[in-house]
């Protein structure tokens, strides 16, 4: 990258907002409806221009791409034999809302009333619940309690879902797991088509529910390709923002309140380089320490995951001799009807179980995907099959964030810390032993595939199945709690439950990273969700 070159002409707006992803769009969208006030939304990735982001299916183009994604790794991770694993972040406008697989769950009434508990006023479920409401337009879940059909959020059901899905339903039945037709209602648990953020079967992202409809107006500035360096400090008041755009230095003001929504590894990286975080860690670097914040960084955790492989046999999306004819028609048939392959968010279906009796919530989710996956490391790959994982809801191990170093174009240190815990450990083995169950059984593997990873040569005992673990582990792409919320006596809590970052004045935090601990599910609707309740505690609403 170019060296930047200073300019100093330097604009100011009301609210400067950090990142345009599942958050932030929110935030901007919402904010700039005061028309009395200036927004500013900084994006670092590009406009969410490209096709395949609209394409439900287009996200296998996406994920890995590095213009849309920030293809972060872990460090080597000491309980895995000392590998890496993935961690993609969407980078561009809707964030990874723009390039997820669309998957709609708020999570559990449990999840938020422990985030309460732990003293996060506000977050009680039964607040958070009207919330989503008010975000959501789900069409199928009309008059009822726990849904809202009013929202700027289209939540609807995939307009052609591949049959394999009610095979899985029923091989879970039979190995004890219900069916359910909706995830995010009274109970979680059990097997069946998820609901996704979609509209007429295009991908309906953050950006397209609350950014665009705000881009008209005349008190917005959007600024993309915007990588943000520091937020910069006096008197204890964020007053500028530096970022640069194409190697250019730019600085903008700001006049009333900053928004970082930056995401669990954006955030904490912004606000380390900017001199918030452990003392001791920004001394290292040579950084100037403007508030020792000890947090910064600490509490990150994910969805630990790892996925089981079929191959062959005569069913599943597929790339093959015997289905060319119809993959060639898919995208005209798309076109036409917004049906078929091309609508197929690949994680069709999954669900919820309990991997003991004695539990009363799930603790581990599968994904399913009706189609092969590439298991050497390709993600379309030749022939039929199927795929699914399991990943366990609530972790008990945590990492941290720190920075490699001050260069804000160098990427952090991502240490995910999976299976710290042995609980962790002892939990996924169960949920592989169930996955592996369901997946064999006849009312599913009825069509000749056959288990290709773990594969027949890893038995289900402890030693080849915790092998396993350790050779194929990753997560479902939902770090958490590097800026977590806390009360006001909880030393290690980032922002106090309003998001205000602590020891500065005019800066909040809105996005995954205040989690005090994951929801149990997929963490984009909770996302958004921070998102409102942050432009509501902008405005003084009360909790």
């Amino acid at each position: 990258m170019a060296t930047p070159k200073d300019n100093n002409d330097i604009p100011g707006y009301d609210y400067v907002v950090v990142g345009g992803g599942s958050a932030g769009s929110v935030v901007a969208g919402r904010l700039s409806e005061d028309a009395t006030k200036s927004v500013c939304l900084i994006e670092a990735g590009p406009p969410d221009s490209d096709p395949r982001i609209r394409i439900p299916f287009g996200l296998m183009g996406l994920i890995g791409n590095e213009r849309f994604d920030w293809c972060y790794r872990s460090a080597p991770h000491a309980h895995l034999g000392g590998r890496e694993v993935s961690v993609p972040r969407g980078k561009t406008l809707g964030g990874s809302g723009s390039i997820n697989s669309m998957v709609y769950i708020r999570g559990r009434a449990s999840d938020y009333d422990a985030w309460a508990a732990q003293g996060c006023t506000g977050w009680d479920w039964a607040t958070v619940l009207q919330r989503f409401r008010r975000a959501e337009n789900n069409g199928r879940w009309r008059d009822s309690e726990l849904h809202g059909t009013g929202g700027p959020l289209f939540v609807e059901d995939l307009p052609s879902p591949h049959p394999m899905v009610n095979r899985l339903v029923a091989a879970g039945k039979a190995e004890g797991v219900p069916s359910s037709d909706d995830f995010n209602g009274a109970t979680q648990e059990g097997l069946g088509n998820y609901q996704t953020t979609m509209h007429r079967g295009r991908r309906w992202s953050p950006a397209d529910a609350y950014l665009r409809p705000a881009l008209s107006r005349s008190n917005v500035t959007l600024v993309t390709g915007g990588e943000v360096e520091t937020i910069d400090f006096a008197e204890g008041r964020a007053r500028t923002v530096t970022l640069t755009i194409d190697g250019t230095r730019r600085q903008l003001a700001v006049n009333g309140e900053l928004v970082l929504c930056a995401g669990a590894i954006g955030s904490p990286s912004i606000l380390l380089r900017s001199g918030i975080g452990p003392a001791a860690h920004l001394a290292s670097l040579g950084l100037p320490v403007v508030h020792d914040l000890p947090g910064v960084g600490e509490n990150l955790h994910d969805h630990p995951a790892v996925g089981m492989h079929y191959v062959g046999g005569t069913d599943g999306y597929a790339l093959s001799l015997a289905t060319m004819a119809q993959n060639l028609v898919a995208p005209f048939r798309y076109l036409v009807s917004r049906k078929g392959l091309f609508a197929s968010n690949t994680v069709e279906g999954g669900g919820f179980a309990r991997t003991e009796p004695s539990l009363a919530e799930p603790d581990v989710q599968f994904h399913f995907i009706p189609a092969r996956v590439g298991h050497d490391g390709a993600m379309i790959t030749w022939g039929r099959g199927y795929y699914s994982d399991v990943c366990l809801l609530k972790p008990r191990s945590r990492g941290r964030l720190t920075l490699a170093s001050p260069d804000p174009h160098e990427a952090p240190v991502i240490d995910l810390n999976l299976l710290a815990e042995p609980e962790d450990e002892q939990a996924l083995l169960r949920g592989v032993r169930l996955l592996r169950r369901i997946l064999a059984n006849p009312a599913l593997k009825t069509r000749g595939a056959e288990e290709a990873v773990p594969g027949d040569s890893v038995s289900s005992s402890d030693d080849d199945l915790r092998a396993y673990l350790h050779q194929r582990l990753g997560t479902a792409y939902h770090p958490v709690g590097t800026c977590r919320m806390g009360p006001a006596d909880d030393s290690q809590s980032v922002v106090d439950p309003e998001l205000r970052l602590r020891g500065v004045s005019n800066v909040r935090v809105a996005d995954a990273s205040v989690m005090p601990e994951i929801i149990a599910g997929n963490t984009n609707a909770a996302s958004m969700m921070i998102g409102d309740a942050a432009v509501d505690l902008l405005r003084g609403a009360p909790q």
